[in-house]
């Protein structure tokens, strides 16, 4: 006798479904229970406190830094302010430097004043050959000497001859055939150019019998006003060797 096999069942596709996705879930609740259990064992939640302190330590030392800050701004500001204040003393000094730079000719200056230019007189004779007369139509150190002498005793501030500027310690003197100025050769014509009042100046080499008379007769002087000319520094040098200041006398107490 034959039997007939029953068809498959149907409808019974869920529940596989279903325990796979028991499976997978328990797994996962037991992955999580194993960190938790982990986590507690490591002691993390325990580190809250910890966190919490060290937080609370980091904004006090910001608020500690910010009134450090505020205190630095404050002495910076305080520095600027003396700063400005050593400055005007600064250019007070600079001040006073640069007006002994003057005095001293260390430095170049420009201003109103008059040229004169010194040269052999175009009215001698060139037959004459007598050495004593024709020494009166040469320029010579004394007369250039005279020249500056009188422009200085009449205001002259700053005065150069052939580019070489006169100081307290400069020399006109002749050598032979040859003028030194400053100890630099100098030959005519010579031009010397003072800074000061241009008419004061001008005047003072015209007067009548004064130092320049003679120079004026001999047409060898010829004076020029200019309203900015340019005296340069004196370029020797400044080194005492022997001199020494004398040292100033100590105050008395009182």
């Amino acid at each position: 006798m034959s039997t007939i096999a029953s068809p498959p069942s149907r409808g019974k596709g869920w529940v596989f479904q279903v325990t796979a996705l028991c499976i997978v879930l328990g797994m996962l609740l037991a992955l999580s229970l194993r960190t938790q259990r982990r986590a507690v064992s490591e002691g993390i939640p325990n580190r809250w406190p910890a966190l919490r302190a060290e937080f609370i330590n980091l904004k006090q030392q910001n608020a500690s830094l910010q009134k450090d800050l505020a205190e630095y701004k404050e002495r910076y500001e305080e520095l600027l302010r003396k700063q400005a204040t050593g400055q005007a003393a600064t250019l007070g000094l600079e001040s006073v430097l640069q007006e002994a730079k003057m005095l001293a000719g260390q430095i170049a200056v420009h201003g109103p004043g008059i040229i004169v230019t010194l040269h052999d007189s175009p009215k001698r004779d060139v037959n004459e050959t007598r050495p004593e007369v024709i020494e009166n139509y040469i320029v010579h150190d004394y007369d250039i000497r005279a020249v500056v002498n009188e422009l200085f005793a009449a205001g002259a501030e700053a005065i150069s001859v052939n580019g070489q500027r006169l100081i307290a310690t400069s020399s006109i003197r002749c050598v032979g055939p040859v003028i030194l100025v400053n100890s630099v050769q100098v030959a005519a014509p010579y031009v010397i150019k003072a800074i000061g009042k241009p008419d004061v100046l001008q005047k003072a080499l015209e007067l009548p019998g004064g130092a320049a008379d003679g120079l004026f007769l001999l047409d060898m002087i010829e004076v020029k006003q200019q309203p900015d000319i340019t005296v340069p520094a004196y370029s020797g040098s400044m080194r005492f060797y022997w001199a020494k200041p004398l040292p100033q006398p100590k105050e008395k107490s009182r």
